[in-house]
């Protein structure tokens, strides 16, 4: 039960906790760490067991969340007076001749140690107690006062919100030689601001970093080049209070010691950068490190893995103090719209289909291209582009230009970039004659396209029916006709190329016609005729999306009232067809139409409408019923008649020959707009015939013991799935299980995808805007103005959306946009005018604005805010 440090055996973390297992390794790796010992997990068992077995823990392990705080205080009290075992009190004997100094003085931090805290993916800060100065005779109630920490309301929360194990509790305590310091505070190995990997950044105050860890005190501030030990950035703080031990236990705040004097000397930054440098090769992870100085001896505290930092694969970074290579996170806008790390198999997927487009206009292509050398690249759950190679052909400024309709956030970021930082240094090895060579090939392909958009501008009604015509027959045979019998291989590439033929023969001139710019044939510059033309530019009929959300909302409307009490309850009767006939009945309309999409649809892991009804439901339960005004399909009526109206105004206020060319504009566009979402619709459908396909061999793996369950053959290759079918010997559980811990790094770690991230893991930000104090100002992309709360959604299955509700998220894909009929307005971080979030904004009337950096960050859950959707801005009110 009680292990010394250094000296002791090194225990697993379930025995001694993470906080102890750290400093444990850390004294074995030689670092300066103050000597202390462990009071083991195993010593704190007889009161849990006191604990489980109480009415109190009862009560708890059956109570609704609204009832923990006032559950967890009373179990704390009652944990407070349990008695010590012989057993407990033996080891606290022992502990005491463990500590024995020849200072009767000597003070101790007493902390305690889960074997949850301190891990990668959850650090518990502030959580659990700690005590500092405690004395010989003070240290049985500060190891209660631990013990009892980790029955605090606060652990239990982080512990539901993490998915942590709520009813098997454990915990060990650190009781260390407490450092008298002259100055301390916390050190990271990466700059948690910016994310760069070769950047440290040190905060420190006099006396104890109590006072800096707890945030009561802003510090002295400083970012630290790793590669030199320059100081890059100093700020220095007010540091008005600092934390010291007391000479009669405990500890004393002092007022105004040395406010404006540095904390640190130069040595003291250079030794103290070297030592946080030191402690992340040790962890191999970027680390938060606590440190002191004592009589001019740096000792370390504590150290613990960074818990929310954006990591890169390998072949991603370069060296510290190479030229950057700075990549764009295209799934974020690209028509994928995702913030989710995105399987393997997905990836590989995506690649496959990308790969054979571009072979398609320019032949071959080199396999396995490394991202230095790449354009676009699949790598860390993530589809990227790396634009230090494109700065050889493009400016900035083109390059932000020709990134803001899909993306406004990238745009300004690229705007404002420097391209001798980030041009490749050597012009990349597709750049060269060859280029010239694959010319004519790419023409030749564009002429299925081109003789399509000729004829869809000189001839509209035709083309629209050739139009659905060829995409009605690619969908059947997408969804009634696939070949599963079909080899894996032969299956993707059959149909693969029958999609990528049929999106750019057809989709796309749909698309390009449906989308065609305004302002010039409008005059749209006038001021009078600026809210004509946006009306024209909403109102699209045929839009699969909008439609969807219609769909879901009209199912909703033949629930019953009770049906709401338990979705769970009609999920089981909807896949037994025990609902009502008029309900299954629009539900199988509905999975004839939309089946195979749903919340983050891109990746062939994520199940999809047809695979679980819960998807359909949850959505469904977030859409009012009551109210007109949160009604997609009247919203999109009106909006369809308002459209109507202005093109009659417009077309009165115009010329002869204007209004001829209005004409032809306009009919391309109320045949074409809906054409928007056409081809990811199809994109999206072709990847579910390849998920059903994939989950058939998974079916075939795990009952051949090769694989535990189906869905892990989405952490494989499609190359491993070749191979498997030719070596029944691989091992196909060691080849993904790398693949797994990367994303469940990502999972943990990753909150929000940056737009614009480089090779040392620097994430670029657009350069600040002048913004009004409570005003934070956007493109405008769907106009209107609105009041409501802020609700904040990381995923669509986060929360509920209630009626009235400011939806605030960092990107959507088409599954979130059925959320969006309780909203009374969207807010996105990452948008553009034609991303999937603003089109769906405008065809169901809701106020938008897009572009606004770390507006998810800023914007206080539930505060009352306007959103101005023609201005492009969001204010907070009283």
């Amino acid at each position: 039960m009680v292990i010394p440090f250094p000296g002791g055996p090194q225990l697993p973390r379930a025995d001694v906790g993470g906080k102890a297992a750290s400093l444990i390794r850390m004294c074995a790796a030689g670092l300066p760490v103050p000597p202390g010992v462990v009071l083991a997990s195993a010593f704190f068992a007889p009161w849990f067991d006191r604990v489980m077995a109480s009415e109190g823990w009862t009560h708890l392990t059956h109570a609704s969340t609204d009832e923990w705080p006032a559950l967890c205080s009373k179990l704390q009290q009652h944990a407070l007076a349990l008695p010590l075992t012989a057993t407990q009190r033996d080891a606290l004997n022992a502990l005491h001749s463990h500590l024995r100094s020849p200072s009767s003085g000597q003070r101790f931090a007493v902390r305690s140690s889960s074997p949850e805290e301190d891990l990668a993916s959850a650090s518990f800060a502030g959580s659990y107690e700690t005590r500092m100065g405690v004395s010989a005779a003070g240290l049985e109630d500060a190891v209660r006062a631990c013990f009892v920490s980790s029955l605090d309301l606060r652990v239990f929360t982080y512990k539901a919100e993490r998915q942590f194990d709520l009813w098997a509790p454990r915990i060990a305590v650190v009781v260390q030689r407490q450092i008298a310091s002259d100055v301390a505070g916390v050190g990271f190995s990466l700059n948690p601001v910016t994310n760069d990997y070769d950047e440290a950044v040190i905060n420190a105050n006099w006396g104890l970093g109590t006072s800096v860890v707890d945030g009561r005190v802003s510090p002295d501030h400083f970012v630290i080049s790793k590669i030199d030990s320059a100081v890059v950035e100093e700020t220095r703080g007010d540091k008005r209070v600092s934390a010291w031990l007391d000479a009669g236990g405990g500890t004393v705040e002092r007022e105004n010691h040395r406010p404006a004097e540095r904390a640190l000397t130069d040595a003291q930054l250079r030794e103290l950068t070297g030592m946080i440098v030191r402690i992340e090769a040790l962890y191999e992870v970027p680390v938060d490190v606590e440190w002191a100085y004592a009589g001019g001896r740096l000792h370390v505290l504590q150290a613990r893995p960074i818990t929310t930092y954006v990591p890169l694969p390998p072949e991603m970074v370069t060296r510290p103090g190479e030229r950057r290579r700075l990549y764009g996170d295209a799934a974020l806008s690209k028509g994928m719209t995702t913030n989710a790390p995105i399987s393997p198999l997905g990836l590989d997927n995506m690649e496959s289909m990308f790969s054979g487009i571009v072979q398609s206009w320019v032949g071959p292509l080199k396999r396995d291209v490394p991202p230095q050398e790449a354009v676009f690249f699949f790598a860390g759950g993530r589809m990227y582009i790396n634009y230090s190679n494109i700065l050889w052909l493009a400016s900035p400024a083109m390059l932000a230009k020709g990134t803001a309709a899909t993306d406004t956030l990238m745009a300004q970021i690229l705007g404002a970039i420097d391209p001798k930082r980030y041009r490749a240094e050597a012009r990349p090895p597709w750049m060269s004659l060859r280029l010239l060579r694959v010319v004519p090939r790419a023409l030749w392909h564009l002429r299925g396209f081109a003789w399509n958009m000729g004829r869809t501008v000189v001839s509209p009604e035709r083309a629209h029916r050739v139009y659905r015509q060829r995409i009605d027959a690619l969908e059947r045979e997408l969804r009634e006709q696939l070949d599963g019998g079909l080899p894996l291989e032969a299956f993707r590439r059959t149909y693969q190329a029958r999609l990528s033929g049929e999106i750019f023969e057809v989709a796309m001139p749909a698309f390009v016609a449906g989308t065609l710019p305004l302002g010039g044939v409008t005059g749209a510059r006038h001021p009078e005729r600026k809210a004509l033309a946006d009306a024209l530019a909403t109102g699209a009929t045929d839009n699969v999306v909008v439609e969807m959300g219609i769909s879901l909302r009209r199912l909703a409307a033949l629930l019953e009232p009770g049906d709401w009490r338990d979705l769970e309850q009609v999920a089981r009767r909807i896949e037994q067809r025990k609902m009502p006939s008029a309900f299954m009945e629009a539900w199988d309309r509905f999975l004839a139409a939309f089946g195979w999409r749903g919340p983050l649809e891109s990746d062939v892991a994520s199940p999809r409408y047809a695979d679980d009804p819960r998807l359909a439901l949850r959505q469904m339960s977030c859409m009012s019923l009551d109210d007109d005004r949160y009604d997609p399909e009247v919203a999109h009526r009106r909006l369809v008649e308002e459209r109507k109206r202005a093109y009659g105004e417009l077309a009165r206020s115009m010329g002869p020959l204007r209004r001829m060319l209005l004409r032809r504009v306009y009919r391309l566009i109320d045949l074409f707009a809906g054409a928007r979402d056409t081809p990811k619709h199809l994109v999206v459908l072709f990847n579910y015939g390849v998920r059903k396909r994939v989950l058939a061999e998974g079916h075939r793996l795990a009952r051949e013991g090769r694989i535990d369950v189906a869905e892990d053959v989405f952490s494989l290759t499609f190359a491993e799935l070749k191979a498997a079918s030719e070596d029944t010997g691989l091992d196909l559980r060691a080849a993904s299980a790398e693949r797994r811990r990367f994303r469940a790094r990502l999972d943990a770690q990753v909150k929000r995808f940056p737009a614009a991230i480089d090779s040392r893991g620097r994430i670029l930000r657009p350069p600040p805007r002048a913004d009004t104090p409570g005003v934070w100002s956007g493109m405008p992309v769907s106009p209107g103005v609105v009041s409501g709360p802020v609700k904040t959604l990381h995923s669509p299955h986060d929360k509920r959306v209630e009626k009235g509700d400011v939806l605030v998220a960092y990107t959507t894909d088409p599954g979130w946009t059925p959320l969006f009929v309780n909203a009374a307005a969207i807010v996105l971080e990452v948008g553009g005018a034609l991303q999937h979030g603003a089109v769906v904004a405008r065809e169901y009337g809701k106020p938008c604005v897009v572009g606004i950096d770390q507006v998810v960050a800023t914007l206080p859950e539930g505060a009352l805010v306007e959103v101005d959707g023609t201005m492009g801005t969001v204010r907070l009110l009283p």
